[in-house]
């Protein structure tokens, strides 16, 4: 089912350093030559296959040379591009490039000495023209605070199932060389690619914010003020920088990992000829009970690029724009934020539909409010995306690993499974005007209460949820019993499917509720909010939670001081 929205629709470097940039540009180019197969066999399209394999558990090998894994797991929070050649289901895809990535997940699995990284595979970085089965980036998560594993993948499936714009997932049994790192959650990248498929155009404007910007509270008066304050003026954005997109990656990234090809020569080395790594069934057995959990370990470094502490970036550059870097134009943003944040109760209606996809956003917060999905918008206000096409703005899930109320933001078990379907943030609603303003119309709060009835008689019913749990479980279940680094013990995958855990392996000291008794609970809980048995709103601070960035407060169950 694809989509239930018929059961609820209402409605400047200097010019010589520019031709230095241009030689750099064409040497990078010509590097991208070399080993830039399709990765397809004989005559194969790239839409005759998908890279998202659902019905099975895909094996998926990264082969690079030793001292390129050596330091990936040395200066994981580095986050540099390595060369590698990259394996799916035993087809070839030569000299990508593969990076450590991540936040809270990236920084658990550093601290624990753990290389059970979550990975990101860019397919074109060397070759800005090449795709594999249509795709261009990979993102390989490693469920670090879900015992189950299937969390995430569940949570794409509902907006995906809502209608909402979702990169598609999958599961994988990923190895890097001789290292068996497990069974993770592989997500296709929201980038042009995936815009094209979504969207009549491809080439708007797509930012994925940051904290500082996220929660759309600040409008370009602000930030003009921000920048009065700060003391800083609008950055350079000619295209002519060392971090100009070519089409693969930033120029300076390609140039880094390049430049590790050969660090005393600086000449770019070719590839040994690619060899298919042995084949074979991972061998079997438990997490070694000496296994340090997550969060016992320090290290790590900050990545390349990355700004010192104490150097905040403005609002705007927190927007983070991926597309059209080289030649950005923000005025649709601002008029976004304008008439979200400024625009009478009155005229509010027919101003924000003029600038916002309001029936998408309405299921995306019927989507992340029942699952209580506090590392989005709704808590946190980072991971999501935002698309603007001809001026109106769509927003996209990303980042789905503490979904089902695993990301607490300090609010205990019962406050997780009533949490407020008509005051559905963590704090205070005035600072998420994304909900608060579209809530507050009366037409469109009845519109997302029917995508929440729709929830709860479609794909979120307990006999539909408990039914797919099983089933992805039952799918990975001989691959997380093979599975010697993953964070949890095989016991907790099982009891997890059920039970709460509470475990110190569990990342933060989190207790994540029982993915089965989250759905049963959860499901009730909007069902009486819905008839008005409980309170659906309080009086206006949310629902208790703490915004304060890297925050996850205490585990459910724990008593707020």
């Amino acid at each position: 089912m694809r989509n239930v929205i018929g059961m609820a629709k209402g409605r400047m470097w200097k010019s010589s350093k520019a031709v230095l940039v241009g030689l750099l540009v064409i040497v990078v180019l010509a590097a991208g030559v070399t080993g830039c197969g399709a990765g397809l066999s004989g005559g194969t399209s790239a839409r005759d296959l998908d890279a998202s394999i659902t019905d099975r558990v895909v094996t998926v090998r990264i082969v690079m040379t030793e001292e390129d894994w050596t330091a990936c797991q040395t200066n994981a929070l580095a986050e540099e591009y390595v060369r590698a050649d990259f394996w799916f289901d035993g087809e070839l895809v030569p000299d990508v490039a593969v990076r450590p990535k991540g936040n809270s997940s990236l920084q658990s699995a550093a601290r624990s000495g753990s290389p059970r990284f979550s990975l990101k595979v860019d397919l074109n970085f060397f070759n800005a023209a090449r795709t594999f089965r249509g795709l261009k980036k990979l993102n390989f998560n490693n469920g670090f605070s879900d015992p189950t594993l299937i969390r995430e993948y569940l949570a794409y499936e509902l907006y995906d199932q809502m209608g909402v714009p979702t990169p598609r997932a999958s599961f994988v049994d990923l190895w890097v060389n001789d290292t068996h790192l497990g069974v993770y959650t592989m997500v296709e990248q929201i980038d042009k690619t995936f815009l094209g498929e979504h969207f009549s155009e491809d080439d708007g404007n797509l930012y994925k914010p940051e904290v500082s910007a996220a929660p759309l509270n600040w409008t370009e008066a602000d930030l003009e003020e921000q920048r009065a304050v700060w003391g800083t003026t609008e950055q350079d954005d000619s295209g002519s920088s060392p971090d100009a997109n070519l089409g693969g990656g930033k120029l300076s990234e390609i140039l880094r990992a390049l430049q590790q090809e050969d660090s005393t020569t600086g000449e770019v080395v070719a590839p040994n000829p690619p060899v298919m790594p042995p084949q074979g069934q991972p061998p079997a057995g438990q997490q070694p009970p000496g296994q340090l959990p997550v969060g016992q370990q320090a290290g790590g470094q900050r990545r390349a690029g990355q700004q010192p502490s104490g150097q905040q970036r403005d609002y705007l550059e927190a927007m983070a724009l991926k597309t059209n870097e080289n030649n950005p134009d923000h005025s649709a943003l601002f008029r976004f934020l304008e008439v979200l944040n400024n625009e009478p109760d009155e005229t509010f209606p027919d101003e924000i539909e003029k600038v916002l996809d309001v029936d998408e956003v309405l299921r995306f917060l019927a989507v992340s409010t029942l699952i209580v999905h506090l590392d989005n918008y709704l808590g946190m206000g980072h991971n999501y995306y935002l698309y603007e096409v001809d001026g109106k703005f769509t927003i996209l899930p990303w980042d789905l690993n503490m979904a089902f109320g695993t990301f607490n933001s300090g609010i205990d078990r019962e406050g997780i499974i009533n949490f407020f379907i008509d005051e559905p943030t963590a704090g205070p609603i005035a600072e998420r005007p994304l909900v608060e303003r579209l809530l507050s119309y009366q037409p469109y709060l009845e519109l997302y209460h029917g995508y929440l009835e729709a929830l709860l008689e479609g794909p979120f019913s307990v006999e539909a949820m408990e039914s797919r749990i099983d089933e992805l479980a039952d799918m990975i279940r001989p691959y997380v019993q093979a599975d010697e680094l993953k964070f949890y013990f095989t016991e907790d995958f099982e009891r997890g499917l059920s039970e709460d855990i509470r475990s110190s392996s569990v990342a933060g000291g989190m207790t994540p509720i029982g993915l089965k008794t989250f759905v049963v609970e959860r499901s009730a809980s909007v069902r009486q909010q819905l008839n008005g048995d409980l309170p659906s709103a309080g009086d206006g601070s949310g629902n208790g939670g703490n915004w304060a960035p890297g925050n996850r407060g205490m585990p459910p169950g724990e008593p707020r001081q």
